[in-house]
């Protein structure tokens, strides 16, 4: 699969969600907006489960390591393409 596909994964299960949750409807969200009217709670349950997730994942998901070498490598080419003035 292409890498930029996956990109395209975590943007389709967020939509999904919010269509399943109800929260395409603008009446919800007005009624979450209503502070002084009646409150409608269930959008702030909806991000408080999406903040708990990206919590649990980004734990569990191990950072990918970096060494001294590839941070230089990295700089070093960006500033050989910058200095040639290329996009």
């Amino acid at each position: 699969m292409n890498r930029s596909a996956w990109f395209l994964l975590p943007g389709i299960v967020f939509g999904v969600g919010l269509a399943i949750s109800g929260m395409t409807n603008p009446a919800k969200v007005i009624g979450f907006l209503d502070f002084f009217g009646q409150w409608d709670p269930s959008l702030a349950c909806v991000m408080g489960g999406a903040i708990t997730s990206f919590v649990v994942g980004n734990f569990l998901v191990p950072a990918p390591r970096r060494t001294a070498k590839s941070a230089l490598r990295r700089t070093s080419s960006c500033r050989n393409r910058a200095s040639r003035g290329s996009p």
